[in-house]
Order: structure tokens, then sequence, then C-alpha cells
């Protein structure tokens, strides 16, 4: 399994829940690229991944991981009960979706279901199907605004992603142009009001 949290303490948390004998972790992330690097390069049975990461969140890296690892089956912790987060993750490829203010017994419950080949969600999100995924936005354009959000230039943006900076430019006035706003200031306002992002408020987890 590859754990996937931009806290080093909460790693060392979760794995003190994990049974040794049936559960390895083979690899830890910090934020949401160096998730995919390792899914990429390891094709894990499981990913554990947090929702709220930095540089990617884990969303848009299960979107990824879906594509370059197949087989790997992704569980979402998470800290957002409502069910447009938890649909949102399922349409994406996740097999599995915690909240943290949960049991520890229901994370390692999630592992073993999802181990075996089962889905494991909230009961009140199975009922139903009325949320759905905004698709207003590409998935590159979205990685370009959860950096905006951040608070990272375009320039940094550029070589985070490995694009030119022109791309960049054009990925910003696209999503301005979407979302209908003028501004670095008015895409954070307008991604926060839409839940386009899943970063968690100043002060931490």
């Amino acid at each position: 399994m590859v754990l996937a949290d931009d806290h080093t303490l909460v790693r060392q948390g979760i794995k003190t829940l994990l049974p040794s004998s049936t559960i390895r972790v083979v690899a830890e992330a910090a934020d949401g690229r160096e998730l995919v690097k390792h899914a990429r390069r390891l094709h894990p049975d499981i990913a554990l991944v947090d929702i709220s990461m930095p540089l990617l969140n884990g969303i848009e890296a299960t979107r990824r991981i879906a594509k370059i690892a197949p087989k790997t089956r992704v569980i979402i912790l998470s800290m957002y009960a409502d069910k447009e987060y938890v649909v949102h993750a399922r349409q994406l490829g996740a097999w599995g979706y915690v909240l943290k203010e949960e049991a520890p017994e229901r994370l390692v419950q999630a592992i073993r279901t999802v181990q075996r080949g089962k889905r494991y969600f909230p009961e009140r999100s199975i009922s139903g199907d009325s949320a759905t995924v905004d698709e207003r936005l590409t998935p590159r354009e979205r990685e370009v605004l959860q950096l905006i959000v951040e608070g990272k230039k375009s320039r940094e943006i550029a070589q985070i992603m490995t694009r030119s900076l022109h791309t960049v430019r054009n990925h910003r006035a696209r999503l301005m142009n979407k979302l209908g706003v003028h501004g670095a200031a008015e895409l954070v306002q307008a991604a926060e009001e839409l839940g386009l992002v899943h970063l968690e408020p100043a002060g931490g987890k």
C-alpha cells in the first residue's frame, strides 16, 4: 500500500493502526504529485489518499492513478462528509471513502474490504445519484487552479507542471473565461465557492 498525506505525523499515526501482517506500506507521499509517481512506479494494490494535499489534491490524483495504474485501488481519507465529494471520488475511480472523524477501526475495515475487491463508501452517499461532477474544467485546468489557490505564480506553476509559461498563461486565461472572473483573487474565490478545489483552511488538519 502507498500512504499519502502531507503531514508526517498523520502518516506515522495511520501506520500504527495498520496490522503489519496483512497491510504493508511500501511507500509514502507528502503531496499528490509524489503519490502519482509512486503509483506509476510501484503499481500498489491500494493507495490511501488524503483528499487535501498540496500540488495535486487527492481527487485529481485519483483521476490520474485510475489511468496509469488501473489495478491500484484508491481509498480517499477526507474531512468532507458532503455527498458531492463522495460521488465525485466514486466517479473518478476511487474504491473507498473514509471520514477522518470516524473511529480508527473503520479505516482498517475499509482497507480490508477493498482488499477483498469490494467498495467501501458511506451508506448515505449510495442512494440516489443526483450529485454530478462539474466538468466545465479540464483536468489540466483543475491542476492549474489548485496551484493558483495555493498562491503559486505562473512561472512556478510552469516549473511544477513541466509546461511552458505560455501554456500556463493560456490555462489561466481559459479558467478566468470559464468561471467569469478577472484575476487570481477572483479565481480563488470562485474555486472555493464552487468546490472546485479541496484545500484545508490555514491551521492544518
